[in-house]
């Protein structure tokens, strides 16, 4: 197995393409905004797993600049391909747009009531 730090870069890189992934997913998945399905299913699952390959790739074969840039074109990829509909607004927080805070919507559009005691 490959010990150098470039190992460490390339696992945050994959756990960063997996995030933004999953963050697309949540945010699919609380919205029903098909253009969050479709950066989290044609782009999210194969980016991981492109991702993820070339991590593999670099700790077994130790070919450090290949599996890192793998696992950087995987990043690349994932972030700019799908255009994303705009659903934060001016208030939304940095963390808010880090976790994909979104409000929870039925597929009509219509908002969910918050539970009593949520604000």
């Amino acid at each position: 197995m490959a010990s150098t730090y470039l190992l460490y870069v390339t696992i945050f890189g994959v756990i960063g393409v997996a995030f933004l992934w999953l963050r697309d997913a949540r945010i699919f998945y609380r919205t029903g905004d098909q253009t969050y399905r479709k950066a989290a299913y044609m782009g999210g699952v194969l980016f991981t797993a492109f991702a993820s390959m070339g991590g593999i790739y670099f700790a077994y074969q130790q070919a450090e600049f290949l599996g890192l840039g793998i696992v950087l074109i995987a990043l690349y990829l994932q972030g700019g391909r799908v255009e994303r509909t705009k659903l934060f607004g001016s208030g939304a927080t940095a963390t808010d747009r880090l976790l994909g805070t979104v409000p929870i919507q039925i597929s009509g559009g219509a908002k969910i009531p918050p539970k009593k005691g949520e604000k």
